[in-house]
């Protein structure tokens, strides 16, 4: 029960982040995207993995959604937040979004913060502008 409800957490975000980046939804990334509809987290997790060794700020984002579900790889909540913040210095708006949230409520193992959280707010925010 908690594994689905996971994905269905898991599948959201994704389906969040692939809308930010449509011109990205070719390639290696629509496959891995493809692998992780299907249930293959471990391919999409292989993609990923070399897309963010690249930098792509996306693959980043979404391994670690892996990496916080527990998906593919050991569930590792501070791993996910390391690539959450790669992401989000990136530019990549849903992490950003992901650690305003973090910061202000005290999520994914991190303190409440406000002052972080207004610093990622404020990059969120201009990416909007």
């Amino acid at each position: 029960m908690l594994a689905n409800v996971r994905w269905s957490l898991v599948a959201l975000a994704m389906a969040v982040s692939g809308a930010f980046s449509v011109a990205q939804a070719a390639g290696d990334m629509a496959k891995s995207f493809d692998a992780a509809s299907d249930g293959n987290f471990s391919q999409a997790v292989s993609i990923w993995e070399d897309m963010a060794a690249e930098g792509d700020a996306q693959a980043q984002f979404n391994l670690g959604l892996m990496y916080h579900g527990g998906l593919g790889l050991p569930r590792d909540e501070h791993r996910a937040v390391e690539l959450y913040q790669k992401a989000a210095q990136g530019g990549y708006s849903p992490a950003q979004a992901y650690l305003v949230v973090g910061y202000e409520e005290g999520w994914f193992g991190l303190p409440q913060d406000s002052r972080k959280a207004y610093y990622w707010r404020g990059l969120l925010d201009s990416s909007f502008q």
